[in-house]
């Protein structure tokens, strides 16, 4: 509209509209005193709270959104947080099995190459001229280093296992406190659904019964005159 209004009154119109262009493009406001600015220093603020306070503040401000439409019934209330905390078991039993699959990928790649290093190891001693006791030592060392490798491979798998056990034991515990709050909240949820919900139903009831108290009233005031007899305009009396 503003360059349809620029035409119709010529250069000077057209360079006044550039100019109010020109100026709505430009920041209303500094950035330091912008809202994008002031959420940049609460981001800056946090970093320097401990993780742990972090986690513990965001997970109060989830439980607090959660449960702050005091509409909502409480059983969907429960079933948005088993749908949360379902995924949460899905992405850390997902973890768990990919931590587990390139561990095992790892070992077998070294297994591979240990077995193969030996093997050749032994067609390069085959080669040689060897006594009987250089061969009796060769393969006892290479039997004593197949040994420690197995058992250097079974101690870094119970290791890791180990490990693993004491994560899944702290995921369940964690999700059985969360569940324990949960429960605890949605106690306090349900009953202030409840009073809300009778809340509500009580100024429904309130509203309708003021409403009949109205119509009441208007039927009373006009019963008198619909009891008249009813009066024709226009119409001449005889003479």
């Amino acid at each position: 509209m503003r360059l349809t209004c620029a035409l119709g009154l010529g250069l000077s119109g057209f360079l006044l509209g550039s100019s109010l262009v020109f100026a709505q493009s430009k920041p209303l406001v500094d950035e330091k005193y912008s809202l994008k600015a002031d959420r940049e220093a609460m981001e800056a603020l946090r970093k320097n709270i401990p993780a742990e306070k972090r986690a513990e503040n965001d997970e109060k401000a989830f439980m607090d959104d959660l449960m702050s439409d005091v509409t909502r019934p409480p059983s969907e209330v429960r079933n948005k947080f088993s749908s949360i905390m379902s995924k949460k078991r899905d992405a850390f039993s997902k973890d768990m099995n990919k931590a587990r699959e390139e561990f095992s990928k790892k070992q077998t790649q070294e297994r591979e190459a240990f077995t193969k290093d030996q093997a050749a190891r032994r067609e390069k001693f085959a080669k040689g001229k060897n006594s009987s006791q250089e061969r009796s030592d060769f393969y006892s060392n290479l039997d004593a280093e197949r040994k420690e490798f197995y058992s250097k491979q079974q101690e870094k798998r119970d290791a890791f296992e180990d490990v693993n056990r004491e994560k899944r034991k702290n995921f369940d515990d964690y999700v059985r406190a969360k569940n324990d709050e949960f429960n605890q909240l949605h106690r306090d949820y349900t009953k202030r659904y409840e009073e809300n919900k009778k809340s509500q139903a009580d100024l429904k009831k309130q509203a309708a019964e003021k409403k009949k108290n109205f119509e009441k009233a208007i039927d009373a005031e006009y019963e008198p005159i619909r009891k008249k007899d009813p009066t024709y305009l226009g119409v001449e009396e005889a003479q």
